[in-house]
């Protein structure tokens, strides 16, 4: 008579409180569920803010605040803090404090421009096509062949990269998150 033994039932995703986090590392994969197994539907580079909702072991279930999207990212890629920029060479430094010592002498300060939403738009598009690896990100897009890439393109399959293509993908809410990642 063969004997049974008893194994125990995996343990249950744990809801947390919500937590701001920040992606670590480059090309950070979100996936579609706690495991490489599961498949990519965005990825992020260094810096990138997310909203830690559920934990389940190595993993933790983010919402994008940019994007709105939710899915999963190794716990161990993500941190409490903002990764620094690089700290700037003494050279850098020294011409630094040479530009501020010309612009304490000079009572008019530059201010930056305000960049227009039709450019913003743009930009956003432009860093999600960058993001993906081949050539047929947008249905507008052509492939190493020279062909329209259509209905073969990332934007068009479920699963995997879901670049933002059209103006109308992006969301007020995305231009402002742009605009606050840029003055930064």
């Amino acid at each position: 008579m063969p004997s049974i033994t008893a194994v125990a039932p995996p343990e249950p995703p744990q809801a947390v409180a919500t937590v701001t986090r920040f992606v670590k590392g480059r090309k950070v994969a979100l996936r579609s569920g706690p495991g490489k197994t599961f498949g990519i539907l965005d990825r992020y580079d260094s810096g990138r803010e997310l909203v830690v909702t559920e934990t389940d072991g190595d993993w933790s279930k983010v919402r994008d605040g940019l994007t709105r999207r939710v899915g999963w990212v190794s716990t161990a890629l993500l941190s409490d803090e903002r990764p620094s920029t690089p700290q700037p060479d003494q050279r850098e430094q020294r011409a630094s404090k040479e530009a501020d010592t010309r612009a304490d002498a000079d009572p008019v300060t530059p201010t930056m421009p305000q960049i227009s939403d039709s450019t913003v738009i743009q930009r956003i598009i432009a860093e999600s096509i960058s993001i993906y690896p081949g050539s047929c990100a947008c249905p507008y897009n052509t492939d190493r062949g020279g062909r329209r890439c259509g209905k073969r393109s990332a934007y068009n399959r479920g699963g995997g990269y879901a670049p933002i293509c059209f103006a109308g993908d992006v969301s007020p809410d995305m231009i402002q998150s742009f605009r606050q990642q840029s003055s930064r």
